[in-house]
């Protein structure tokens, strides 16, 4: 028999709404398990990157433990100190010791420079280039905090074997001895190894109502002359010594550098001191820096004019050490 159209439609309707209550149904369960399934691959991962933090963590506490254990192991290596001076500078030490010892070593040394009463220590690289260097700067691994006032810069601070700034007062003393001229030498090392340098054929300092500025011969290297920069408005060389507490750094009352307004180029600059001119291109006494540790805008090593690809290299460590040139006094 033929069924009425009205009960067909109802039937219809009836199956319609039947298929409808279970394919929501279904999308419903399967909409619980995909939650469930990605909140389990959302913990899963999240225990993953807990271990690999706490890998991370216990490694990062290893090397920072080598890294003291190498810089105590720098200082026991050169902690045997002499007991009088052998010299007025790195240079002269060598000159009168290379004819009785057949090594002279590197390492921390007594001077006294002869417009001084005062002997000091210094460190003196002898394997260097011909040895004869007195280290004046020395930045490799950050340890030693370049945060510092004016008497500090002034005076000296670091660890002769490790990170150091040998002081304004005693690198005046060195560079101004009579008939004596010294170079000065820049060594960069950057966060991928590659190695630069910058060398100045004359080097010496103005005395301390000078702010002891610095003043600088002729250029040569691999780095370029970031102490002059591009244009005049960067050149540092003759430019007087800053520190966030002597401020000499030609922003009266202000500069204008990568589109903000700076009062004081040492507070740019992480607070340390330099040779800065309206701030420059050239701050060695920055923070060490690699690719794992981005730091903001000029708080690191600074040597602008050594590139790559358009852009500075990031700076691991530097040193500037200086060395007695032969005049025809």
């Amino acid at each position: 028999c033929a069924i009425p159209c009205d009960v067909t439609v109802k039937l219809l309707q009836d199956e319609k709404h039947s298929i409808c209550a279970q394919l929501q149904q279904s999308l419903l369960l399967f909409g619980r398990s995909t939650r469930k399934l990605i909140r389990d691959v959302m913990e899963e991962q999240q225990r993953a990157l807990d271990v690999l933090s706490s890998q991370v963590t216990e490694l990062m506490t290893k090397v920072q433990t080598l890294s003291s254990e190498v810089q105590r192991s720098n200082t026991e290596m050169y902690s045997i100190k002499p007991v009088q001076s052998h010299g007025r500078d790195c240079s002269d030490i060598k000159d009168n010791l290379m004819s009785v010892v057949p090594k002279i070593p590197s390492g921390i040394y007594i001077i006294h420079p002869d417009n001084t009463d005062a002997s000091f220590e210094v460190f003196c690289e002898m394997d260097y280039m011909g040895g004869g260097w007195t280290v004046v700067q020395r930045r490799t691994d950050g340890l030693t905090d370049f945060k510092r006032p004016w008497a500090d810069y002034a005076d000296g601070f670091g660890n002769l074997a490790g990170e150091h700034w040998l002081g304004l007062k005693k690198v005046f003393h060195i560079v101004n001895q009579k008939d004596a001229r010294f170079q000065l030498h820049v060594a960069l090392v950057s966060s991928h190894d590659m190695s630069s340098y910058a060398s100045y054929d004359d080097f010496h300092l103005g005395n301390e109502t000078d702010f002891f500025s610095i003043h600088l011969g002729r250029y040569a290297g691999s780095a370029g002359d970031a102490f002059r920069g591009y244009e005049q408005e960067q050149n540092q060389d003759t430019a007087p010594f800053s520190a966030l507490d002597v401020d000499s750094d030609g922003c009266n009352p202000s500069c204008f550098i990568h589109n903000r307004t700076v009062e004081s180029c040492s507070g740019l600059h992480n607070q340390t001191g330099w040779w800065f001119n309206q701030c420059g291109l050239a701050n060695l006494n920055g923070s060490p820096e690699d690719e794992g540790q981005k730091q903001p805008l000029r708080t690191h090593i600074l040597w602008d004019t050594w590139r790559q690809n358009g852009s500075p290299h990031l700076i691991k460590s530097v040193t500037m050490k200086i060395r007695r040139i032969l005049t025809n006094n």
